[in-house]
């Protein structure tokens, strides 16, 4: 019974991030620690933690966001951190509607070599479809790691939010609080 309930609560904070994001509202304060940072391109705005690093890639009507806890290097990875990658117009850039995109890549998403789904939710609210997924990545040649992903499809506008939050295993007790925030305060405008 007991393991059950673990389950259920990990399974409902897994949830509360998905179901959190804030539409088209004025930013608030944020929280101590944080700082909002702008997303032009993906008309949004996330928390950025203090001491950590910003950085956008990519085209117009696709960007990608990097908010992470060290520098980005040449080869583009880093150890802790939230990618935010936007595509407007996903059906002219995936051939699918964007719900639909974004639920071919959720269904696969912790099924690789090495990985392990540890929780996985779905839901409609209005316009927006969301997924989420945490799952835990052992590659054989590499450290685990624990990812959580959040696929938000707008529907309406038919854009792709793809977020994804990662840390190294041995870290994620730690990376986790601030990523949650992250995610959980994320500021979409959904009327683009």
């Amino acid at each position: 019974m007991l393991r059950f309930l673990s389950a259920l609560i990990l399974g409902l904070s897994l949830l509360n991030p998905a179901h959190a994001q804030r539409y088209n509202v004025p930013l608030a304060t944020p929280p101590a620690g944080f700082a909002w940072q702008a997303l032009p391109d993906g008309k949004a705005a996330a928390l950025l933690p203090a001491g950590w690093y910003y950085r956008a890639e990519g085209q117009k009507g696709a960007p990608t966001y990097y908010l992470t806890q060290e520098q980005i290097g040449e080869s583009g990875e880093f150890q802790t951190g939230l990618a935010l990658q936007v595509v407007r117009k996903a059906t002219a850039h995936t051939r699918h509607p964007a719900p639909e995109y974004a639920e071919l890549l959720m269904l696969r998403t912790g099924f690789g070599r090495g990985q392990q789904v540890l929780e996985k939710a779905a839901s409609v609210e209005g316009a927006w479809h969301k997924w989420t997924v945490r799952y835990r990545d052992a590659p054989p040649d590499a450290d685990a790691r624990i990812v959580y992903q959040l696929a938000l499809a707008n529907a309406k506008t038919d854009t792709l939010y793809l977020l994804t939050f990662e840390s190294p295993e041995k870290d994620w007790a730690a990376a986790w609080p601030l990523g949650e925030v992250m995610v959980h305060d994320l500021v979409l405008d959904a009327r683009q």
